[in-house]
């Protein structure tokens, strides 16, 4: 979820959490609002992945004077519920699904036994999630997607790894990567890509979901 969508969702939601009635107001009151202290709980999830999403995208700003074309926030063409955080096109061509992760500080993300893990949380699906999502978007495309999990705040094991073909690395590093990884220039390949993700790949429209996890 961008940040645009994904803020607009946490301040829906804070708003839903208001108590109106006598009931919720009293239940509120005496700290038994479970409605309202699930709807805070889920909002505060949503403004977690509109933060790691905006810094996501400041990272990424200066890629755009190198010949990079960026889509942010797009629909995929076949999820019911999932959007694209960041399309990025290289100057080749070449084309990487980036995956923004707002994880607590205070446990590290690591691979253990072959699935990804936060402190002792499993956050495997996130894995199998990003390899979905990537497939959708290259056979909108017709072309190869490279997916990229991105974590800011947790430290992530030795400074990035690889699970599924899927790196997940410190989002500081996500620049990098993409620089090592964008292929020999071709100027016509990437406009032809651009104009297909532009077509293809529509703006997301908030309608629900489930929140960022």
């Amino acid at each position: 979820m961008s940040a645009g969508s994904a803020g607009e969702r946490a301040a829906a939601l804070r708003a839903q959490a208001v108590p109106r009635g006598l009931r919720r107001r009293f239940l509120a009151a005496v700290g038994m609002d479970r409605k309202g202290a699930r709807l805070t709980a889920e909002a505060g999830r949503w403004s977690a992945g509109e933060e790691g999403e905006r810094r996501t995208a400041a990272l990424l700003a200066p890629l755009a004077a190198e010949g990079w074309a960026g889509f942010y926030d797009r629909r995929i063409p076949g999820a019911h519920s999932a959007n694209a955080d960041h399309v990025l096109i290289a100057p080749s061509g070449r084309v990487f699904l980036g995956d923004s992760k707002m994880w607590h500080a205070r446990a590290r993300v690591r691979a253990l036994r072959g699935r990804l893990v936060h402190g002792d949380v499993d956050k495997d699906r996130q894995v199998d999630g990003v390899l979905f999502e990537a497939g959708l978007v290259g056979r909108a495309l017709g072309t190869a997607v490279t997916p990229i999990i991105a974590v800011h705040n947790a430290p992530v094991d030795g400074g990035g790894f690889v699970l599924r073909n899927v790196p997940v690395i410190p989002a500081d590093r996500l620049v990098e990567l993409l620089r090592r990884n964008a292929g020999r220039p071709d100027p016509a390949a990437a406009r032809a890509v651009a104009l297909r993700a532009n077509a293809a790949l529509p703006r997301y429209v908030e309608g629900g979901g489930k929140p960022p996890q």
